[in-house]
């Protein structure tokens, strides 16, 4: 696929008629029209040390105001493909945020896919209540934005931020959370400071979108089922995806387990049914 333009996505990525800097710009998703992105950080009081959030906004200000999903990192950080992923998701006409959740340990932390031994003791050392303490912060803030509807607002989260997001739809008044291979939330992980979370699912008050790979090694079958069971058994608004080919961190280009047909397959249905939800 030829890439056009300065498009920061690699290829494999679907390059739709969006041009980052140029004018005007037709978004897809809500009818305005893009003159650039505008793209920056500010830092949140939270409990432990502050939080930078990235933010990714059209320069202009739009008619009325956007809805906004919260982009939470893997466990690798607020690295290129998150960053990546937050413009893509921007230019279906939403505002978009991504909290740095590794903050306590330090700012600006990136590791490569290689090396997750190295984000062991930071994954030690953090709690659901940490966690909790960051999205909130993040909500607050985003909700109290005058170009973001504050009744629109969800999470989109992938491998640790799937998790993430999920505590969200339990603990947060958002209006949609959407979970990439989120593990962790049926049975502890050895090592790790966060605990499971399937026993809070009674307080989910939004709909939820549970995606899985068929070939993830590090969230079991039974697991899945579990989390669906308890969903189906508390009539919680819900669905479950699973790609049978694809593995842990499918979506991500930058990982081997980049799997491009199910990757794309779950960006138009993750979509679609964002769009659904937020209106």
């Amino acid at each position: 696929m030829q890439k056009k333009f300065d498009d920061p996505r690699p290829l494999g990525f679907p390059v739709y008629n969006v041009q980052i800097g140029q004018a005007p710009l037709q978004s897809a998703r809500h009818g305005f029209q893009w003159t650039r992105m505008k793209e920056s950080t500010v830092t949140l009081p939270v409990p432990g040390s502050p939080m930078d959030l990235h933010c990714f906004l059209p320069d202009t200000p739009p008619k009325g105001r956007l809805p906004a999903i919260i982009i939470i990192q893997e466990a690798f950080g607020v690295n290129p493909h998150i960053k990546r992923l937050c413009r893509r998701v921007a230019e279906e006409g939403y505002a978009v945020f991504s909290p740095e959740l590794y903050h306590r340990s330090g700012s600006g932390l990136e590791f490569g896919y290689d090396e997750f031994p190295k984000i062991r003791p930071i994954l030690a050392d953090v709690t659901n209540a940490m966690f909790l303490d960051d999205m909130q912060a993040a909500h607050g803030l985003i909700s109290q934005r005058a170009d973001v509807d504050p009744k629109r607002i969800a999470t989109w989260g992938f491998c640790l931020g799937g998790w993430v997001s999920m505590l969200c739809a339990c603990k947060l008044p958002i209006a949609a959370a959407v979970s990439f291979y989120g593990g962790g939330m049926v049975n502890p992980r050895p090592g790790f400071g966060f605990t499971p979370i399937i026993d809070q699912f009674a307080s989910i008050s939004c709909p939820v979108l549970l995606v899985y790979g068929g070939q993830d090694k590090g969230i079991p079958p039974e697991d899945i089922a579990a989390v669906q069971s308890r969903l189906a058994s508390l009539g919680k608004t819900h669905e479950v995806e699973i790609y049978p080919d694809a593995g842990h961190g499918f979506f991500c280009e930058d990982r081997p387990a980049y799997h491009r047909e199910s990757a794309e397959a779950a960006w138009a249905m993750a979509t679609k049914w964002l769009a659904a939800e937020l209106g």
